[in-house]
């Protein structure tokens, strides 16, 4: 049987037992859950029997004081009382609709809360009436304790039977985490055992190939011919190794691509604005310690929008992709071009001896826009304008240097007759102007 074989049965027995685990855990926590909510429900129903008896107790209580006293203030719990019980009443039938017996109870209590009620408005009434007699006359018959006793009856057999129900319920749930405590034992054994299962096969597959390796490489140390058997085993591990070469330099190519997309601007292929600063920060650092001088073009396509406008932003990328193309052609290889924006780029000029070489330059980009472009069956004419800032006459700050190049940018924008404009402090001034 082959590694990966043994390897897949081993990963698979895992996977299904995890699976296994958590399905049937999943089931007895739900099936836990059930029996928890009854046995919750249970306890609501006492409560709402407790309400509705305290009720009842309270509406008669209150009833019996307006009789002795004629005191309005008693007919206040008689009405709460009376009301309560009527709610607690009906949320008591809803709680326990799911149980015909104890549904038929609280219909034969309800039919002796109707002939209480009956009662006690009637001696209420009679009082208010001022016949006093016979309201005590009403009450002396003992047909409201009698309804009384027979709805404590009834209560009580209510409640004795939702009380066997608790019990019931709460050996049912007891039971159920009795289970659930089962199966974590069962799993602890069940893993301990896979564990060491995986331990083994891991010693025999891949810690003892390693050890063989090892020692090779100790018997290649001492100038032994090493034979390709002294490595591994005839099987996976072999292939395994001679392949490893191969993929490592497949994880190096990968990791060079991600570094140029990182670091490169994925439209044009040119040197994006992440790795700018520390670049011109070189440069000028050059420049300070051997002499001479550098240029920064600040450049920004001219109605850029107007041809996104006409043609469409596919069009527009295209013009994007010519125009960073035309840069490089018209610079130097040793010159560096960054995309900054949209339409913007910076490109960097190195080793300049005189400012007549910076005019070279810039001419020489400016005359690669002299002819329009042909995209997608369309001419297209592409214009560019050109800021300029020189290290060190200018600055020796990066980000002033950047800063300049881009007010001259707008400078030459500004002006109709130049394509091209070199900084100069005035231009500054005019800008706060």
């Amino acid at each position: 049987m082959s590694i990966r074989l043994k390897l897949s049965l081993l990963l698979g027995l895992l996977f299904l037992a995890a699976i296994f685990n958590s399905i049937f855990t999943f089931q007895l926590e739900s099936y836990g859950e059930e029996k928890l909510k009854w046995v919750i429900h249970t306890h609501e129903v006492l409560n709402e029997t407790q309400a509705l008896s305290g009720a009842m107790k309270d509406a008669e209580t209150g009833q019996r004081g307006y009789l002795l006293t004629t005191n309005s203030a008693y007919l206040e719990p008689y009405h709460n009382g009376a009301l309560i019980a009527k709610e607690s009443f009906i949320r008591l039938k809803k709680l326990t609709s799911d149980n015909p017996e104890q549904q038929d109870i609280l219909n034969a209590i309800e039919e002796q809360m109707q002939l209480k009620f009956l009662e006690l408005e009637e001696t209420i009434e009679l009082v208010q009436g001022d016949n006093n007699e016979m309201a005590v006359q009403v009450v002396g018959d003992n047909r409201g304790k009698q309804y009384m006793d027979n709805i404590r009856s009834l209560f009580a057999t209510f409640i004795n039977a939702e009380k066997l129900l608790l019990e019931q319920r709460k050996g049912d749930f007891r039971e159920n985490r009795a289970q659930i405590t089962t199966l974590i034992i069962v799993e602890i054994v069940l893993f301990i055992g896979l564990f060491f299962v995986t331990i083994n096969f891991l010693r025999r597959s891949f810690f003892h190939p390693l050890e063989l390796l090892l020692s090779s490489v100790k018997k290649l140390e001492e100038g032994h011919k090493l034979e390709v058997n002294d490595v591994v085993k005839n099987d996976e591990m072999g292939h395994l190794l001679s392949t490893f070469f191969v993929m490592s330099e497949k994880v190096y190519q990968r990791e060079q691509d991600l570094g140029f997309k990182a670091h490169h601007d994925e439209l044009t292929g040119l040197k994006n604005r992440l790795t700018m600063p520390e670049e011109i920060e070189t440069v000028i650092g050059e420049v300070q310690e051997c002499g001479g001088m550098i240029a920064v073009l600040f450049i920004d396509l001219d109605r850029f929008k107007e041809i996104n406008d006409q043609y469409g932003h596919h069009v527009g990328d295209l013009v994007i992709k010519e125009t960073a193309y035309r840069i490089k052609y018209a610079v130097r290889d040793s010159d560096t071009v960054f995309r900054v924006g949209g339409d913007e780029f910076l490109v960097v000029i190195k080793d300049i001896k005189n400012m007549t070489h910076i005019h070279n330059v810039v001419n020489n980009i400016v005359r690669e826009f002299k002819h329009p472009a042909t995209l997608e069956g369309k001419e297209i004419d592409i214009s560019v304008s050109v800021g300029v800032a020189v290290s060190p006459e200018d600055s020796v700050d990066r980000k002033e240097l950047i800063k300049f190049a881009d007010v001259a940018m707008y400078a030459a924008k500004q002006d109709s007759a130049a394509c091209y404009r070199m900084f100069d402090k005035g231009m500054l001034r005019r800008g706060s102007d």
